[in-house]
């Protein structure tokens, strides 16, 4: 398996991916000397990650925070070839309207589509969520809802109503599942939620007619190799479910999740599946198509970015 020399061109979505998680070390030492927050560096695991993801989080409280988050977002992303991303952000809790910003940075973008997942966090009284659902209510550059956070001990079942409201406003259903938890987790996120698309669902080979379900229904999981490997979920990458999933049928595609706590890009997690899942050409396509059709971009802009990748392929 040789990696291509031209995979940056390569016409991708990346569909897994949070604003917040996106902050540039560099960036992130500016907003802590600036707050004077201290944000630890260790973490093992789901929770403890939370943890450091929280106090990061709450260094980005001035206006102008979002819209600079937006441009390196894409700034990174263009140079690996993303051409559409849904971005999942939090805006509960801030001091200025930072979705208003985050969506007018997105705007003004050439080389990037954005659109936004609004996320909400499963630890958090449900009434939080309620307000976020609220605040969007109108955004059009906001496609979908989310729901993350520790899933040991918060099931999705508190947040059902939240969803089948927010289905009724037109938007998509994104919620993670079957990351720290096991196969129980993405059944609660399918039935409860109605899930469109499964953040991480990694775990969904623990359990053969689930993923056989997922297969039939072309359940969209959006992967994160390097993410799993840092917060624990799998103990090495040659360890990931992801040639399992890949094998057995699944819409998987590979995303970076927390890029700027997990030292990768989306190049990165190109290499790590071409090698997983020995890719050739057609191969390293085949997965950014499936990033295009794991979105909820408009059909026109799916076409579009279909012809693109096929050009992509037929070059090599």
């Amino acid at each position: 398996m040789t990696v291509p020399g031209d995979l940056a061109t390569l016409p991708k979505a990346e569909i897994h991916v949070h604003l917040e998680g996106t902050v540039r070390p560099a960036t992130l030492e500016e907003l802590c000397a600036r707050t004077g927050i201290g944000v630890p560096r260790s973490f093992a695991d789901l929770p403890s990650f939370v943890a450091v993801y929280s106090c990061a989080w709450a260094t980005m409280t001035t206006p102008g925070d979002y819209a600079r988050l937006v441009r390196e977002y894409c700034e990174d992303a263009a140079r690996a070839g993303v051409r559409y991303a849904e971005i999942e952000l939090t805006t509960g809790g801030r001091p200025y309207d930072c979705l208003a910003e985050a969506v007018e940075a997105a705007s003004k973008q050439r080389d990037v589509v954005v659109r936004f997942v609004a996320g909400n966090a499963r630890q958090l009284p449900v009434e939080l969520a309620w307000m976020m659902l609220d605040a969007v209510r109108g955004v059009p550059e906001v496609v979908a809802i989310g729901l993350g956070g520790p899933e040991a001990g918060f099931p999705p079942d508190p947040f059902a109503e939240l969803f089948a409201e927010a289905r009724r406003r037109g938007l998509h259903a994104a919620p993670h599942a079957g990351e720290a938890d096991g196969p129980a987790s993405i059944r609660a996120a399918l039935d409860a939620l109605r899930a469109e698309r499964i953040q991480h669902g990694v775990r969904a080979v623990e359990d053969l007619g689930l993923l056989g379900e997922i297969v039939e229904r072309q359940i969209p999981l959006a992967v994160c190799p390097t993410s799993n490997l840092r917060l624990g979920v799998v103990p090495t990458l040659d360890a990931h479910p992801l040639r399992r999933l890949w094998d057995a049928g699944a819409v998987v595609s590979v995303n970076t999740d927390d890029p700027g706590f997990f030292g990768s890009d989306l190049l990165t997690e190109y290499e790590i599946a071409g090698r997983l899942l020995d890719l050739d050409r057609r191969g390293y396509a085949r997965l950014a198509a499936n990033s295009v059709d794991g979105s909820f971009a408009p059909a026109a802009l799916q076409s579009e970015l279909h012809t693109a990748i096929h050009d992509w392929a037929k070059r090599g």
